[in-house]
């Protein structure tokens, strides 16, 4: 069976393989750039990753940006938004992450979401924040700001936010506010 590590390998090899394909080649041109830091740009970007043939994670986004650090490390930009779908062993959507911005770093295996944040779990419970940080090795999900879990029974608001890296689990430290949904008979 393939880590969390091994399996963002995996992910970080499909993207830079695969993270030219378009949607419509005709219509949306790739643009090269010839700064040391830039070294590709595509647009209407989707992305399969999968591991021994079953889609683990699908990515897309209106435009990828694909970038190389002083110290070698392959970045990938999405400046226009992404979605970042999660499956299960079966092909079944775990959980969905919207966000109209990212940045993936390889080397530590990090996703970087901001503004608008939104992470959709198959329980109906809905994370909104204005930033997460995704550590693919750790399983993990962070962020120091403001978050608000939502879900029938109803929401909690504060900081501090830990839960596992496709938000079928999560624990919230510092609680500023909470709301109860009940039904009086």
């Amino acid at each position: 069976m393939i880590n969390q590590s091994n399996l963002f390998l995996i992910i970080i090899l499909c993207m830079s393989l695969f993270s030219s394909c378009v949607e419509n080649s005709e219509n949306l041109p790739l643009k090269f750039n010839n700064h040391s830091e830039s070294i590709e740009t595509a647009t209407g970007v989707t992305l399969n990753f999968s591991d021994l043939g079953k889609s683990k994670l699908l990515l897309k986004a209106p435009k990828l940006i694909k970038l190389l650090s002083e110290d070698d490390q392959l970045i990938m930009e999405c400046p226009e938004g992404l979605e970042l779908i999660f499956y299960d062993t079966l092909k079944n959507i775990e959980s969905i992450l919207i966000a109209d911005y990212g940045k993936l770093f390889s080397k530590e295996e990090l996703l970087k979401v901001r503004e608008n944040v939104r992470f959709n779990n198959y329980n109906l419970d809905t994370l909104f924040a204005q930033e997460l940080d995704i550590d693919f090795a750790k399983d993990s999900i962070y962020s120091e700001k403001l978050v608000i879990f939502s879900n029938v029974e109803g929401r909690i608001s504060g900081t501090k936010l830990k839960a596992n890296s496709n938000f079928t689990f999560f624990q919230l430290s510092d609680v500023s506010e909470g709301h109860v949904n009940y039904d009086m008979e």
